[in-house]
């Protein structure tokens, strides 16, 4: 890894290291198979059909990287043959069929897996498809499938539901485009050692008793340093430990804590009445049946400047009787362009208001999400199908948006089979139910980078109607300062567009989980060209435009110049549909090299086809560090 910057593309998976440098140019992408209509109907996967015949399941300009594939099939099913195709070439560079995921190269434990399904009376099993391995590409990707992935029924050979997460960047520059004949034994062994790490020995621990109520300052240190893993021991557990013991991190004097977290949410799991060994690739939890003795492992990077502290709190009724442990690294990272670790705020267990998402976090600065927890308790209405959506920079549209919070986690039908753990998510629950639940997905490849806020909420139930409470917390690296600042807001009719489309009347809604919530526009469609003029700081790094679309034409294309050039990264595409909710907020970052130095630009926007439609854009400088 570098010693200075982001790491991007493959090299992610085994540079944990890295995960504190924040990636101005990077963000994150997610296809999945999400009701068009918002109902839980998730099961309709492609987009559309390609030249061969093919069905899309994602197509993305790049360059970029894919992180995540999963999809759920039936084994008795017709079997797809998935096939991926890089930079634009005739012929695709990797098929795979779902019984060969763990089985063909480099689709290979621990990246890649089967997780089969309960039998469920009947209705089961069915096999979860899911790999890991990172897919990097220079200009393009798309993803296909030889049959449409479609319908819920196992006795009509039926079942596709599924996703596909990836990153972005504004350059290739580090990216190499995957190759299928590489050897990745070494990163596959990697993150198996990472799984694989011993939990602390008690007798290295600092011991603690914690009377109810109390707190207490366990750790500081006074210099520049980076702390590389922290244990937490706990006698005679009980599952009130998980939200009744609180751990706060303050680092380099900040006026409040920079990470300020339950034990259950801090080390990946807030479920406690299972017995469970979750081993994740960064977290570790070993919990016992009441009255055993608990076990954590932490192992995110949280470098610090000046000093840090670790603060215990108890907000229990009895005392506590523990053990911690903070290993150092040594190693001091360069202040520009590093986060610090950090929380969002607790969200404690809520009751869930029907047609409303739970708002698990929402925080403001710059950064990357790195993991998240989401626990459901008595969630009566199919308690797992809620869909997770996670709205960047304050975009009307989710920019990931899972089919379910077991699908978020790779695991689908798994819900009903507790405890469950990979190199990149685990969770626990009851076993044969899905109404009480915790879970955690590792985001350290496909991070959630945000410029200025981050949004994160989870649906209840089939269509926020399963009553029952929430509760979570999402864990990132970041600075309060946002990367971006607005410059312009531009509509049909502003002297600053111009277009030859004609403008008509919209109202419609975003698919984002809220149904009634409808809202008019202004659009274009059918123009050749739209012009917009756009005033910049000289000091700039780069332009991001949002834009509010139409997404009932879809694929949607169109060519981006700055000042007559070309952007030859990627044109500003979006394969997507939705005919039922029409209306689409969506992003596109112009590098700096388009615009530096410059105090104002002109952007030219030239559709390839009728289906490029636009209501309104917002412009952003991202700003310099």
């Amino acid at each position: 890894m570098s010693d200075t910057h982001a790491v991007r593309g493959a090299a992610r998976l085994c540079a944990a290291d890295a995960l504190p440098f924040i990636d101005g140019g990077a963000s994150v992408g997610y296809e999945g198979s999400i009701s068009k209509a918002g109902d839980n109907a998730d099961w309709d996967w492609g987009m559309y059909r390609d030249e061969r015949g093919e069905w899309v399941l994602a197509e993305l300009d790049g360059p970029g990287c894919l992180f995540n594939f999963t999809q759920h099939r039936y084994p008795t099913s017709e079997v797809p043959i998935f096939r991926f195709y890089f930079d634009g070439e005739d012929e695709p560079r990797f098929s795979v069929t779902p019984a060969e995921f763990g089985k063909k190269p480099p689709f290979l434990p621990p990246l890649a897996d089967i997780f089969v399904g309960p039998e469920a009376g009947g209705a089961g099993p069915i096999w979860v498809v899911r790999s890991f391995v990172p897919m990097p590409f220079v200009k393009h990707v798309k993803v296909t499938s030889s049959i449409r992935l479609e319908g819920n029924s196992k006795a009509l050979g039926q079942g596709g539901w599924g996703h596909v997460t990836y990153q972005l960047y504004d350059t290739a520059d580090g990216i190499e485009t995957f190759d299928p004949a590489a050897d990745i034994s070494a990163a596959a062994a990697a993150v198996s050692a990472m799984t694989a790490v011993p939990f602390a020995d008690p007798a290295a621990l600092t011991p603690l008793t914690l009377q109810p109520g109390g707190s207490a300052v366990v750790w500081r240190h006074d210099s520049a340093n980076t702390v590389g893993a922290l244990s937490l021991f706990l006698e005679a557990f009980s599952p009130q430990m998980l939200s009744g013991l609180w751990l706060r991190l303050t680092f380099d004097d900040a006026d409040t804590p920079q990470v300020e977290a339950p034990v259950g949410t801090f080390f990946g799991c807030e479920y406690g009445c299972s017995p469970a060994l979750l081993r994740t690739a960064l977290l570790m939890a070993d919990i016992p049946a009441a009255g055993g003795t608990a076990r954590f492992s932490h192992r995110f990077p949280m470098p610090f400047f000046r000093c840090a502290r670790l603060e215990v709190c108890s907000r229990l009724e009895v005392p506590v009787q523990a053990a911690l442990g903070v290993t150092l690294t040594g190693r001091t990272y360069p202040q520009k362009g590093t986060g610090y670790f950090r929380s969002s705020p607790y969200y404690p267990p809520t009751p869930n208001t029907p047609g409303k998402n739970s708002v698990i976090a929402d925080v403001t600065g710059h950064g990357h999400m790195v993991y998240g927890v989401l626990t459901g308790t008595d969630i009566r209405c199919a308690g797992c199908e809620g869909d997770v959506r996670v709205f960047i920079d304050g975009m009307a549209s989710p920019t990931v948006e899972s089919d379910g919070s077991e699908s978020w986690a790779s695991y689908g039908w798994g819900f009903v089979c507790p405890p469950q753990s990979n190199p990149f998510s685990a969770y626990n629950g009851a076993f044969g139910r899905d109404s009480d639940w915790s879970e955690l997905r590792l985001t350290y490849t496909d991070s959630y980078p945000f410029r200025s806020r981050l949004r994160f909420e989870l649906e209840h139930g089939c269509q926020n109607d399963g009553g029952g409470l929430h509760s979570g917390q999402v864990f990132y690296y970041g600075t309060p300062q946002p990367d971006i600042r607005p410059v312009a807001e531009l509509t049909p009719g502003c002297p600053q567009w111009q277009s030859s489309g004609e403008p008509f009347p919209v109202r419609d809604r975003f698919e984002n989980g809220i149904h009634e919530h409808w809202q008019e526009f202004t659009c274009l469609r059918g123009a050749q060209t739209g012009t917009l003029t756009v005033p910049l700081p000289a000091d700039n790094t780069g332009l991001l435009l949002h834009r509010v679309s139409l997404q009932d034409r879809s694929p949607a294309r169109a060519a981006v110049f700055v000042d007559g050039k070309r952007v030859t990264e990627r044109d500003w595409s979006f394969a997507d549909g939705n005919t039922v909710y029409r209306l689409l907020e969506d992003a596109f970052l112009i590098p700096a090299h388009y615009t530096a130095g410059k105090t104002a630009v002109t952007v030219k926007i030239c559709p390839a086809d009728g289906n490029w439609s636009a209501c309104r854009y917002r412009a952003f400088a991202k700003l310099p560090e």
